[in-house]
């Protein structure tokens, strides 16, 4: 019954946007957004010159400077005085966008972890430059410095604004592990780009961050985006009940159908999870994990989050799922039964890693799935490529699922992560209004015009 429903509510989505094309809105009636991976061909960030080998080691690394960033903001939680240090290394999606009059191009960083909206402008210190020009707001006729010192808005616990040495103006300084970004708030009209590529331009002026410092962690972007949900952040700025994206097959670099809605009210379906926020970040809690028809027995009570631990945070900028070391070795030494002797182990240069020789597509056809199981009956269900990497031509490791407690981390993580790989092929909606999540297993591509 289930499937009938999903089938007609794809059928009835492709409907809607075909009488829709002008206006280039979803079912939700919310601003659909292009996103790029920045392995894409299309991205400013894409290196042809990369071997697949060079790509997962760099995942990898983002990854392991975005889970110290996380693993700081949460400690942070003990502190409700201490301002938020940012993750920014740890990154995986850009999103194009214009910003000013006359519009300037830029590229900014998707991040459903931070609470502000900000972008390199002016004279800039330090960092890579980005490929995409820089904006210069004494340039644009609609820049504004309407936020002022001494305002709630500035003084959020969470920004710690203050005044200008010269002006009212309200300034502020992030600080994360790679460096910082300091400069004030200000609005601006911001315009970004639709699936079909076309110009989008907001119908009220947006506030951001207007930053002097490049840190070294810019990494060639322009900025970030945040999703958060702060009186600052860019959805209650849009009076929106929430945010959905949309992503495909990571591994193709010629993938171009990854999506960002905002507004709207997002598609929930059966299959929704309460959701909570830890310091800036969307967690939820997993109570079971399946594989094929058979449930591993592990206690639900290592999922659940109590006194500032446990509890899994859905993430945009960690690669790897991380689950806690019962739970991750329960499932390996089940995946290892499962497939047996049917193919020969390849030996990791990562301890414990488990390899096999072969490759995903043609190796794992029949494999069968494996589900995460939330509380209150949301599931998400993973093919092999969730899980899987082909790290080699010749091998593949389940390296997109790690413990909590591998041997490359500084220390053991106290909370869960779902990573951005094992959420490839699905859409996924956050409910403000109602914190709940909701996981739709679908092509991105029925998203677009």
């Amino acid at each position: 019954m289930m499937k009938l429903f999903v089938v007609a509510f794809l059928l009835l989505l492709q409907l809607h946007q075909t009488t829709t094309k002008h206006d280039h809105q979803t079912k939700s009636n919310g601003l659909m957004i292009k996103m790029i991976h920045r392995d894409s061909r299309k991205s400013p960030l894409y290196d042809p010159k990369l071997t697949l080998e060079d790509r997962v080691r760099r995942m990898n690394m983002r990854s392991e400077a975005r889970i110290s960033q996380l693993l700081i903001d949460n400690n942070l939680e003990k502190n409700v005085d201490a301002f938020q240090i940012i993750p920014f290394d740890g990154y995986e999606f850009l999103v194009p966008l214009k910003i000013g009059t006359p519009p300037v191009p830029q590229i900014l960083a998707m991040d459903t972890g931070s609470l502000l909206l900000w972008v390199h402008c002016g004279y800039t210190e330090g960092g890579e430059r980005s490929p995409y020009p820089l904006y210069v707001y004494s340039h644009s006729s609609s820049y504004i410095e309407d936020v002022l010192c001494e305002t709630p808005m500035c003084e959020l616990i969470m920004l710690k604004g203050k005044c200008g040495r010269d002006s009212k103006r309200c300034e502020y300084t992030y600080r994360y592990v790679t460096g910082m970004t300091r400069g004030n708030l200000a609005s601006e009209v911001f315009t970004f780009q639709s699936p079909n590529g076309t110009d989008v331009t907001m119908n009220k002026r947006l506030m951001f961050g207007c930053s002097s410092i490049r840190s070294k962690g810019a990494d060639r972007v322009s900025g970030i985006l945040g999703l958060s949900k702060r009186a600052i952040s860019l959805i209650s700025q849009l009076n929106h009940t929430g945010f959905s994206y949309c992503i495909g097959n990571i591994n193709d670099e010629d993938y171009d159908s990854n999506t960002l809605v905002l507004g709207g009210e997002p598609i929930i379906m059966e299959d929704s999870t309460p959701m909570f926020m830890v310091i800036g970040k969307y967690y939820i809690t997993l109570e079971k994990i399946s594989v094929g028809d058979k449930f591993l027995d592990i206690n639900s009570s290592i999922f659940k989050r109590v006194n500032y631990e446990g509890g899994m945070v859905v993430d945009s900028g960690t690669t790897s799922t991380y689950l806690p070391d019962i739970a991750f070795n329960k499932l390996k030494e089940e995946i290892r039964f499962v497939i047996g002797t049917t193919l020969k182990e390849h030996i990791s240069s990562r301890q414990g890693e488990l390899c096999y020789r072969g490759t995903i597509n043609q190796d794992l056809k029949f494999f069968p799935t494996i589900a995460f199981h939330f509380v209150e009956n949301a599931i998400l269900k993973f093919d092999p490529q969730n899980l899987f990497r082909q790290d080699e031509t010749d091998y593949f490791c389940l390296s997109a699922v790690q413990s909590t407690d591998s041997d490359w981390l500084s220390q053991k993580l106290p909370f869960s992560i779902l990573g951005i790989w094992a959420q490839q092929f699905n859409y996924i909606a956050f409910d403000i209004n109602m914190m709940r999540m909701s996981f739709t297993k679908i092509d991105c591509d029925v998203l677009y015009d």
